[in-house]
């Protein structure tokens, strides 16, 4: 009965070992599943991001330095495009894209124009008369004024042709009196005569059909009322004001 108590006893101990060491299996097993979720979820976490940021420069990021370098060095939308033609205020007031557009200045307000000394002076002037003996014009005035106390005359002509008009002076004056000044369009000329009565001095437009003369008792007088009075347009200025 003792002993087989004891054994009783012993086969009890035996019997629950093997329990024991399935339970400990089974706590093994546990730990390796629930580590082998851990180190994948630890794998989704490290390369998703890099999968995002893999996608997001296709995405709209900025450029990179040699696309950068690119879009400078670029060319133009129309490298042979011509540059826009500077535009302007005409001899009348007219805006224009462009001053050849403007046209040349005519009758008594576009000799003011050309000549400023004539619109400021305007009020001693007056139509002058047809002369058969000069040069043909379309329009003249004349003005009395005076100049080292002697009276002088100072008319503002538009003529028909400036070559004509050069060709009466030559006959008339001489090679000897004509002094030209270099200038766009031509430039300008000018005669002095103070040998005959009255002194004389004219100038004219090469290219434009502009004439003023002046006309005194003494050379000396004809070239102070020159200086002190008359003013003129440069070349590029008669048919208006750039806006450049």
């Amino acid at each position: 009965m003792g002993t087989q108590g004891v054994l009783g006893g012993m086969s009890e101990v035996g019997g629950t070992r093997p329990r024991l060491r399935d339970a400990l299996v089974l706590a093994v097993l546990a730990a390796v599943i629930i580590g082998g979720v851990v180190h994948y979820g630890r794998g989704l976490g490290d390369h998703e991001p890099a999968a995002r940021g893999h996608r997001s420069p296709s995405a709209g990021a900025s450029p990179s330095s040699g696309a950068t370098a690119e879009l400078d060095s670029a060319p133009p939308t129309d490298p042979g495009a011509a540059p826009a033609a500077a535009g302007g205020t005409c001899w009348d007031g007219r805006e224009a894209s462009s001053l050849r557009l403007c046209g040349l200045p005519a009758g008594a307000r576009g000799l003011a124009w050309v000549f400023p000394s004539f619109a400021r002076d305007r009020l001693q002037c007056h139509k002058a008369r047809p002369n058969a003996d000069s040069y043909p014009v379309v329009d003249s005035y004349e003005c009395f004024q005076r100049a080292l106390g002697q009276p002088v005359t100072v008319t503002y002509d538009q003529v028909k042709d400036p070559g004509q008009v050069e060709r009466w002076l030559l006959a008339r004056l001489g090679q000897n009196h004509r002094k030209e000044i270099p200038g766009a369009h031509g430039g300008r000329c000018i005669f002095k005569d103070g040998a005959t009565q009255p002194a004389r001095i004219t100038a004219m437009y090469e290219r434009f059909p502009y004439v003023v003369s002046v006309y005194a008792a003494s050379p000396q007088a004809a070239s102070r009322a020159w200086r002190m009075i008359v003013q003129q347009r440069p070349t590029q200025a008669i048919r208006g004001v750039s806006n450049t």
